[in-house]
């Protein structure tokens, strides 16, 4: 066997092979240990080699950890968010879960032991066996704090990668006495009974920092018309009883001066028609919901005076 076939599957496996595969090839147990001597291959863990020279990629971490511990090991927790892009880490951890009782003890990684691991709860994304959405967001809630948590099921939500319904099913397929994060995630999808399922990630955060700040929730994609029915805009969210509008800019908003233009024109006619139009960044939403909670709580309660609907706000 030379090299060529080696790296035909290492290509598929991101630079990967395991002396498993190698003897399925009907290679002899001394040919690979020569070619780890040779430095072709170079050992990343019991029973997985890599081939040297070969970029190292966190997909290639996870792999490797998978690999090491068996087939019935599936990326997880926090490492499957960070694969589904759900959060983000500076120096993402290797995080596998497994149904075998006993592994090999690996370095660098976090090995999970549930039974409940089943087929219908992996998926492969980018080469690497991976836990879903909806059982990536019932698991972080045993590794993660409850904001992290949220942070993940608003963006999963509004990036339409699951319903908060796929999660419930989630959670209820795997929730046992002493399952550790279930909880977490129950008490998440009570506090969103009711609601309609959010249209992006920036209208999912919007709606948990209004409830967050115990103000009303707004209606979100709302058509304004004049006073004679004319059409005046669609915005982000808007309280129609207080006359607030509130605009977000996401992740691709790109202040060019035609935006800068429409925006402003369509701000002046929704002032015309006696609306408040308020605006926010993606940062501010994200990483300032307190600042910008108390802002929109600020026009809610003059407008609410103004008009006499205060008692909407609970007479603050």
């Amino acid at each position: 066997m030379d090299r060529t076939v080696i790296g035909d599957l290492a290509r598929n496996q991101h630079a990967l092979v395991t002396f498993d595969q190698l003897m399925g090839l009907g290679m002899p147990p001394h040919r690979a240990r020569d070619f780890v001597a040779e430095g072709f291959l170079e050992r990343l863990h019991v029973g997985v080699l890599r081939v040297r020279g070969a970029p190292a990629t966190y997909e290639q971490q996870l792999l490797g950890a998978c690999l090491a511990i068996g087939s019935e090991a599936s990326v997880s927790h926090r490492a499957a968010a960070t694969v589904h892009d759900l959060l983000r880490y500076r120096e993402p951890p290797v995080e596998v879960t497994t149904t075998r009782k006993r592994s090999p003890q690996l370095d660098g990684v976090v090995v999970h032991r549930l039974a409940d691991l089943e087929p219908r709860w992996v998926e492969t994304k980018h080469g690497v066996p991976v836990t879903t959405v909806a059982r990536t967001l019932v698991d972080l809630g045993a590794v993660a704090g409850p904001k992290t948590v949220e942070a993940a099921l608003d963006r999963s939500a509004g990036r339409k990668l699951v319903t908060y319904r796929d999660v419930r099913d989630a959670m209820v397929a795997v929730a046992r006495k002493g399952r550790t994060g279930v909880g977490v995630m129950r008490r998440l999808l009570d506090a969103r009974v009711g609601e309609s399922f959010p249209p992006g990630v920036l209208e999912a955060r919007m709606m948990t920092l209004l409830r967050d700040a115990a103000l009303p929730l707004a209606e979100s994609q709302l058509v304004i018309r004049d006073e004679h029915g004319g059409f005046l805009a669609i915005v982000d969210f808007g309280f129609s009883r207080h006359r607030v509008v509130v605009e977000v800019d996401g992740y691709e908003f790109h202040s060019s001066p035609r935006a800068i233009h429409d925006r402003n024109v369509r701000d002046r006619l929704l002032i015309d028609a006696r609306w408040i139009p308020l605006h926010f960044s993606w940062g501010e939403v994200e990483h300032a919901p307190h600042r910008v909670a108390n802002e929109i709580g600020r026009h809610l309660r003059t407008q609410a005076r103004i008009l006499g609907t205060l008692d909407d706000l609970g007479g603050n």
